[in-house]
């Protein structure tokens, strides 16, 4: 580890790449990426250069004084708890990336440290499945219809047997919405 893995880049840069790899969960990756970076400005410049040296406390009573006391105490509090999970999770993450794990048990991908049982992956393996065939069905009722070189419209859910009458109404909704252009020329 050098001193450059320590700047607010490096976390930053981090908790991106963390959903990525599978280490957490989206979300919360998300909103403790969203505290970092609204706590950034009240950061001085030793604590972005190092981040070990962030007193996270301190640093949400300068950022709660500075906004003239108008941020919430509710919001406040989760800034402080996501950013020292993010913190607390970054130093382990830098320690030993292999065995990492996140402190709020918020890992999307278990399966990297322990062994998915039989069960669990043969329930993933029939959700995928499941998928595929309803992907494969939709597919089917889906037409596609080239209107221009540059415009194609896909009409999806028509009946096999679909009248002359139905076809009628489907086509008048269909001319209430285009626009007439010889009247356009005229307004112009």
């Amino acid at each position: 580890m050098s001193a450059e893995d320590y700047k607010h880049e490096m976390l930053i840069t981090f908790l991106r790449q963390s959903t990525i790899e599978g280490l957490l969960n989206p979300a919360v990756a998300k909103s403790r990426l969203n505290a970092v970076e609204n706590l950034y400005p009240e950061m001085t410049e030793q604590e972005i250069n190092d981040l070990r040296l962030v007193d996270v406390d301190s640093l949400c009573s300068r950022f709660h004084k500075l906004h003239d006391s108008s941020i919430r105490p509710e919001v406040l509090g989760l800034y402080n708890k996501r950013m020292k999970a993010a913190l607390v999770d970054y130093f382990s993450w830098l320690e030993d990336p292999k065995s990492f794990y996140s402190i709020g048990g918020d890992n999307i991908r278990k399966d990297k440290r322990y062994k998915a049982s039989e069960k669990e992956t043969s329930f993933e393996e029939k959700a995928l499945e499941e998928i595929s065939l309803a992907v494969t069905e939709r597919a089917t009722d889906i037409f596609s219809i080239q209107l221009r070189e540059d415009r194609t419209i896909y009409v999806q859910n028509i009946p096999l047997d679909l009248t002359k009458k139905e076809a009628n109404k489907i086509a008048r909704v269909v001319q209430a919405l285009a626009i007439d252009n010889d009247s356009e020329k005229e307004n112009e």
